[in-house]
């Protein structure tokens, strides 16, 4: 093998690696997913979907599985396209848990980790 292209493979597997230690490494920035602010009532746990999205399905038997079918409020993009527009969802599934001050107990974009929603519910309630 010429010793040039060895070089050149070496110089792109080190390239590589300083980007994938930077990725890993970085902080992450936690954004806020929805502007719920005056736009939902009282405290609650509020799902945000669309009827043909299949991760939609998935996040809403993990909210019935742990909160029940009548533990949360769910919006789908089809029946309330101004409010989704309003609160500026981006990517669905999204979900919101605001307490009753309407502080943001907890957020969560795509299916939600089963014990964070609980934490989650739990803070609500407090």
């Amino acid at each position: 093998m010429d010793s040039d292209l060895v070089l050149r493979l070496l110089v792109v597997i080190v390239a590589a690696g300083v980007v994938v230690a930077v990725a890993r490494l970085r902080p992450r920035r936690r954004g806020r997913p929805l502007r719920t602010g005056g736009n939902l009532e009282g405290p609650g746990v509020y799902l945000f979907t669309a009827s043909a999205c299949d991760s939609c399905d998935s996040a809403r038997s993990v909210y019935v599985d742990v909160l029940g079918e009548d533990g949360f409020t769910e919006f789908t993009w089809e029946d309330r396209p101004s409010l989704l527009t309003r609160l500026g969802v981006g990517e669905i599934p999204v979900s919101t848990v605001l307490d009753s001050t309407g502080r943001e107990m907890g957020s969560f974009v795509g299916v939600p980790p089963r014990r964070a929603l609980r934490r989650a519910a739990r803070r609500m309630r407090a």
